[in-house]
């Protein structure tokens, strides 16, 4: 019977590696969507269907250490594939849990003049129908990505 045995050096190095991995990641950042703000801030909501009219924070709570400096991106895609919006926010992280977010608020195209007089109804922002994304990243990490439902008209 044959036993692995490994030196105390690389058995303590393997193990601060995976301490440091452990750590160095913010793996534990909780992200969701919502509409509703509640003492300036998004609160997280059950659903993950919103009307073209709402604007849509996307939020990421993590601890970092206090007084650091961080960029936080979000990349909005549509149905289609294209991606309609990107954010970039500098922040500062607070002591304990900070909360930084990005919103989507779409816009509905100008009528011409002859709608207008037509009365024609404006449904410019029904293309933005479907299932969209949207990708999170500190420091250039991604941090994960959530899908929404849009409803428009």
């Amino acid at each position: 019977m044959s036993y692995l045995s490994l030196s105390p050096k690389i058995l303590s190095s393997l193990l601060a590696f995976l301490i440091f991995s452990l750590f160095s990641c913010s793996t534990f950042a909780e992200i969701y969507l919502s509409t509703e703000l509640k003492k300036g801030l998004p609160v997280p909501q059950k659903t993950n269907e919103f009307s073209c009219t709402d604007k849509i924070y996307g939020v990421v709570v993590d601890q970092w250490p206090a007084g650091s400096n961080h960029l936080m991106e979000a990349y909005w895609t549509d149905p289609q594939g294209k991606q309609r919006e990107h954010t970039r926010y500098n922040f500062t992280a607070r002591k304990g849990k900070t909360h930084t977010w990005a919103w989507l608020l779409l816009h509905r195209a100008e009528t011409d003049i002859l709608d207008r007089l037509l009365m024609q109804e404006n449904d410019s922002l029904r293309e933005f129908n479907g299932q969209w994304q949207v990708d999170f990243y500190i420091d250039g990490k991604s941090i994960g990505k959530l899908t929404f439902q849009l409803i428009c008209g």
